[in-house]
């Protein structure tokens, strides 16, 4: 969910998305916040350093999807024929990344989450391994 609001002269852009059942992702002008529910089922605050303990009580990737950071990775080797995003782009899951052909044929790399492109790993005509990453998103 996006919104806009206005507190006295200044405009603040809000985005707030669920990582995971119980877990708010709030992003207010580019910062993001993260809050959790407490057993009473109050919202509270999760300071950014006590991220790492959601790693044992929510798995991994619930870990990475917080601090940011996602590796796009080529399924198969190919060359890459088209990169379809730039730097800085805001991507949404479904969100075409690249062009791979591999066989003959051309794979669509997609984007799972959300999230913008930090950096761009590839150019086009470059050869790839299966694993290789792409594109990182943050």
């Amino acid at each position: 969910m996006e919104t806009e609001i206005k507190i006295g002269d200044k405009v603040y852009q809000i985005e707030i998305s669920e990582i995971q059942e119980g877990f708010l992702k709030v992003r207010i002008n580019e910062k993001d916040y993260f809050f959790s529910q407490n057993e009473f089922g109050e919202i509270v605050p999760i300071e950014r350093e006590n991220l790492l303990s959601l790693q044992s009580l929510k798995g991994e990737e619930v870990l990475l999807e917080i601090l940011g950071e996602k590796e796009i990775k080529s399924p198969i080797a190919g060359v890459i024929s088209s990169i379809d995003v730039k730097e800085g782009e805001e991507v949404s899951p479904g969100k075409k990344l690249a062009t791979l052909i591999a066989m003959k044929m051309e794979n669509e790399i997609v984007s799972e989450n959300y999230g913008k492109v930090k950096k761009i790993k590839v150019r086009t005509n470059q050869s790839v391994n299966a694993g290789n990453i792409l594109i990182i998103l943050d």
